[in-house]
């Protein structure tokens, strides 16, 4: 457990994750199924077809962000298990309460995370 977080907090951002982990694997298994059902329809149309197609590509892009939020939260559910829950990879400081909150998942401190975001977009800026 965390040294800045008591029981109760550690226990709430547990259940608040293993929930988030069962929604998104319900919500993926269900994709998964709508892409295999409407891949058995047949388009006549060219102009359907190419729309069926497009909408195939996004309904994967989404199930495959939905994979990688999944790791990110067995992740983190480990971390918790470990004591290291709370604590930026980076810089080891605690990582907010209030960011834990709005993602519980997450490995880096507000002000890493934004270094991280700022020298990954200089990278591709050049």
């Amino acid at each position: 457990m965390s040294d800045f977080m008591n029981e109760g907090q550690v226990a709430y951002f547990k259940e608040k994750l293993e929930t988030d982990q069962h929604e998104i694997i319900t919500r993926v298994e269900n994709q998964s199924i709508n892409v295999v059902i409407s891949d058995s329809n047949e388009m006549a149309d060219e102009i359907d077809r190419a729309a069926m197609e497009e909408a195939h590509r996004l309904e994967l892009n989404r199930i495959e962000h939905d994979k990688l939020h999944i790791k990110k939260i067995v992740k983190a559910l480990r971390r918790i298990e470990s004591g290291d829950y709370g604590y930026c990879d980076s810089c080891g400081d605690e990582i907010s309460i209030k960011r834990l909150q709005a993602r519980p998942e997450s490995r880096l401190c507000l002000e890493c995370q934004s270094t991280k975001e700022f020298t990954d977009h200089s990278l591709y800026r050049r």
